[in-house]
């Protein structure tokens, strides 16, 4: 107990020797005064401050969930210039107890950017031997590594096709087709699915 009163005193004696340097500071030289308020004002407000957005960083995360992944990169009054930068910047003052923590924390994973419609083009073709007609669909997956990432379902009068979190493409078709008989191929080099039905 005894320490903590002296502890308490000290910190008492150099307040109010703080206090007396600055009245007769506001007595013998007002202007040096006015000087440091305002300066100990101006850098209060600049600690105070809350960070900046500077940038925003895109990129892709291929697991627990492939998805797109915004990084917001901030800058802060209260985070100091390194001297080296090739250094890391060292933890400031106070409660270091959690100095160890993951600077990074995933925010929420699950927010993804809405599906793209893809370039595609739809057309009809004739073959003047039977007169049989079939519908061709085309579609530029340039993000798609694989026919597996992609669900594609087929009615006698739509066609849908998704590739989860990059591709969303629903059409409604110009003729009713026989969707038995639709065949699907992707072309990995030109990343480029084809569908072909036949026409009732």
């Amino acid at each position: 107990m005894s320490s903590s009163l002296g502890c308490t005193k000290e910190v008492l004696q150099q307040v109010n020797q703080f206090w007396s340097m600055l009245d007769d500071l506001s007595q013998n030289d007002p202007q040096s005064y006015q000087m440091f308020i305002e300066k100990q004002m101006k850098q209060g407000t600049d600690y105070n401050e809350p960070p900046q957005p500077d940038s925003c960083l895109l990129t892709e995360m291929l697991e627990p969930k492939k998805g797109l992944l915004y990084i917001n990169v901030c800058g802060w009054k209260r985070v100091p210039t390194p001297a080296d930068e090739n250094k890391p910047l060292t933890p400031g003052p106070g409660d270091q107890s959690n100095k160890t923590k993951n600077l990074i924390q995933v925010i929420s994973s699950s927010v993804t950017a809405e599906p793209q419609r893809p370039e595609h083009q739809l057309t009809v073709n004739s073959d003047p031997r039977d007169l049989s007609r079939s519908l061709k669909l085309t579609v530029e997956l340039p993000k798609v590594q694989s026919i597996t990432e992609c669900h594609l379902s087929i009615s006698q009068d739509d066609v849908l096709l998704e590739v989860e979190d990059m591709y969303h493409l629903h059409l409604e078709l110009p003729e009713t087709v026989n969707e038995e008989s639709a065949s699907a191929t992707f072309n990995k080099k030109k990343r480029l699915l084809t569908l072909q039905v036949s026409i009732l």
